[in-house]
């Protein structure tokens, strides 16, 4: 007896100093804590490889965990001039290995179009391409693009042709907002639904404008700066909200620096609106946005000033990438990654994080499954035990936050709601670990590529996950054997923890 009581004591010790250096340092996962929306954060960039081709007016998105760089201006070359440098160009980055790789080109070269992923498909909307001697003839393609057979269709086209407009997904639908048709901005809103492949058309964007960027946070889709018939001397500050539900837009906050030839990503629930071009110069501002309380914040400029650039988040990283350096024709192969800051955590939320973990390490220990103090799976499962506590209650991936509500919802039912409340105020009890690890049991949820994609940003990964999921289930199985409950020993344990005035 009490040599298995100095055992729990060593896990718990153990799990301590590895959760007190995650949630201080941030040393396991990217990034654990929600962007402080009351006071300005800057964050930090770093350089990562660069793109094989020098590139302007490119669109990207994120697929599977990798980054696609697709069309635009190339830089001039004996072997582009022919095509007016509009290039066709897909490359593809894998921010795990920082290596780029060539896929197949898009079917016809394309510039200021929009890219966008629904389900595990590609899209490429609108844009310029060459006609004769013109290099704006703007177009109402779409192009579907299936990474598994890495081959491109061609599906129903937009019923309004046009180039320098955005798109955003929103409730597995597709939103193509404003632009340019070669005479004057459109107003159009058109909907795209990639399973019947139909358009529609939806409330017109009050302030019609080319060269915006677009951007979806809680099902809300934010059209954000631009400027007026494709001139960069009549850039706009403002941002209007859609609400698909209603069919409604709503004018918020002003973005503070005018801009177009913009790029902006989602990154826990703050926008962030980088680059752009003004006949000064391009813009090297980074500026976030928090639609929970409709207010702006600087944050750490680009080292790199561009416009005509891609970016694409993964994680809680959000990479910027090609881009003109200089207004007009000008290109660049650059790739900078924002990592955004984390906001202190308080000491009991930190309390109650910790002492969830121990008291799991000390349920599995009294279950008697517990793998041996400093062995490999010992320091694997409390690595897994913290980072999918993190990634479950913070990330803002749609894969992540979609498995845990429909693990909580087949467990919980109507009190789903309150239970989560509570998961992420304090993190695991032994009741939403068995909701998670039950229902990866009942369904294929590690099919997707985009769980491995959100999970990759935490450094874990199915296996981690598999360890987790079996040691749960083991010491489940040993309790019930001896005719107890594993939820009334987690109980007990948890009441000795830190933390525990949290439960």
């Amino acid at each position: 007896m009490l040599n298995k009581a100095a055992s729990v004591v060593r896990a718990s010790l153990q799990a301590l100093r590895v959760a007190l250096t995650f949630l201080i340092f941030g040393t396991l996962a990217s990034a654990s804590a929600t962007l402080d929306q009351d006071v300005p954060l800057p964050g930090s960039w770093t350089t990562l490889a660069p793109a094989p081709t020098k590139r302007t007016e490119v669109t990207a998105a994120v697929l599977g965990g990798r980054i696609y760089v697709l069309g635009g201006f190339a830089e001039p070359s004996l072997s582009n001039l022919s095509s007016m440098t509009i290039t066709d160009r897909v490359e593809v980055y894998d921010p795990v290995t920082n290596e780029w790789t060539t896929r197949a080109p898009l079917p016809v070269g394309l510039h200021h179009a929009a890219a966008v992923v629904a389900g595990n498909r590609l899209y490429v909307i609108g844009g310029y391409r060459q006609a004769f001697l013109a290099l704006w003839h703007p177009v109402a393609t779409v192009y579907m693009y299936d990474p598994d057979k890495d081959v491109w269709t061609e599906r129903s086209p937009m019923p309004t042709p046009r180039g320098a407009l955005a798109v955003a997904e929103s409730g597995g639908r597709l939103y193509a907002i404003g632009g340019y048709d070669g005479s004057s901005n459109k107003a159009a809103v058109e909907v795209y639904d990639p399973v019947s492949d139909t358009w529609t058309a939806g409330a017109p964007l009050p302030t019609p404008r080319d060269h915006l960027a677009a951007a979806t946070v809680g099902g809300n889709i934010y059209a954000i700066g631009g400027r007026v018939n494709q001139s960069y001397a009549r850039n706009l500050s403002i941002v209007e909200a859609y609400d698909p539900a209603a069919d409604r837009w709503t004018k918020v906050a002003d973005l503070p620096t005018a801009r177009s030839g913009i790029t902006a990503g989602v990154i826990r629930g703050a926008i962030y609106v980088l680059g752009g071009e003004a006949p000064e110069g391009t813009f090297r501002t980074n500026e976030a946005y928090t639609p929970a309380t409709d207010r702006w914040h600087s944050a750490a400029p680009m080292p790199t000033g561009r416009h005509g650039l891609g970016s694409a988040v993964i994680g809680d990283r959000l990479y910027v990438i090609s881009g003109g350096p200089t207004p007009g024709g000008s290109y660049s192969n650059v790739n900078e990654v924002f990592a955004p800051p984390g906001a202190k955590q308080a000491g009991r939320a930190s309390s109650a994080k910790v002492g969830a973990v121990m008291a799991l390490l000390a349920t599995f220990e009294d279950a008697g499954i517990l793998p041996p103090e400093d062995s490999p799976n010992a320091n694997r499962l409390i690595k897994a035990l913290i980072q999918f506590q993190s990634a479950f209650m913070t990330s803002g991936h749609p894969a992540i936050q979609r498995w845990l509500r429909e693990a909580f919802t087949a467990k919980f039912g109507e009190v789903t709601p309150s239970t989560l409340e509570v998961f992420r105020a304090g993190g695991w009890t032994s009741q939403s670990l068995e909701a998670i690890v039950d229902y990866a049991a009942a369904a294929p949820v590690w099919n997707a590529p985009d769980v491995t994609e959100g999970f990759r940003a935490f450094n874990i990964g199915r296996a981690d996950f598999d360890l987790l999921a079996r040691t749960f289930t083991d010491a489940r199985a040993a309790f019930s054997t001896n005719g107890q409950n594993i939820h009334e020993v987690y109980a007990s344990r948890r009441k000795t923890m830190p933390g525990a005035n949290k439960r």
